[in-house]
């Protein structure tokens, strides 16, 4: 009997439990330290406070220095066949990747006809990004998460420096009688 006591603790809804997160700790360990135990507080003075309700035609957008642009959302109205078919055209014909193809998509309200003929009125950036670019991104992503002006900022003042030791190389590689490449 003192074993099925023991155990009962780790039984949650008919089935075993692995036993306790590592990171709660139970009551009587906590106890111990002469630390208190974790409590759930209730009364007035816990309460959170709600802001009222601002509808969207009052909400003031342009205020809001974070807000990203939506380039791409998804839809069910156009079949996966036909939008493969699209992404296709857009990168061999107009030399699009796929976010940009999926882009004008969006822009065009999911309007496969318009999309595909506006087109051939814009012409794509290229993926002009080096290794290291790619690797500050995800660096600079992970530190600020999806905060992308912060992200912008750490890529502009990195790739400012860059330009400016390679601008200091190209001046100390050049002597008297030498021009610069």
């Amino acid at each position: 009997m003192v074993l099925a006591e023991r155990n009962s603790e780790n039984v949650r809804n008919g089935r075993r439990s692995r036993g306790p997160s590592p990171n709660v700790q139970s009551d009587s360990s906590s106890e111990e330290e002469g630390v208190p135990a974790e409590k759930i507080r209730v009364g007035r003075d816990y309460q959170v406070v709600v802001p009222e309700f601002v509808p969207v035609n009052e909400r003031r957008l342009d205020q809001c220095p974070d807000r990203a642009l939506l380039v791409w959302s998804p839809t069910t109205d156009i079949p996966d066949q036909k939008l493969d078919e699209y992404i296709i055209l857009a990168k061999e014909k107009y030399g699009y990747n796929g976010e940009q193809a999926l882009g004008m998509l969006f822009w065009h309200k999911h309007n496969l006809e318009r999309a595909v003929l506006d087109l051939a009125n814009f012409t794509p950036f290229p993926d002009e990004w080096t290794v290291e670019d790619k690797v500050l991104f995800e660096q600079a992503f992970q530190f600020h998460g999806k905060s992308f002006h912060r992200i912008r900022q750490m890529m502009d003042v990195e790739q400012s420096n860059d330009t400016a030791e390679s601008s200091q190389k190209g001046k100390a590689s050049t002597g008297p009688g030498q021009a610069a490449k």
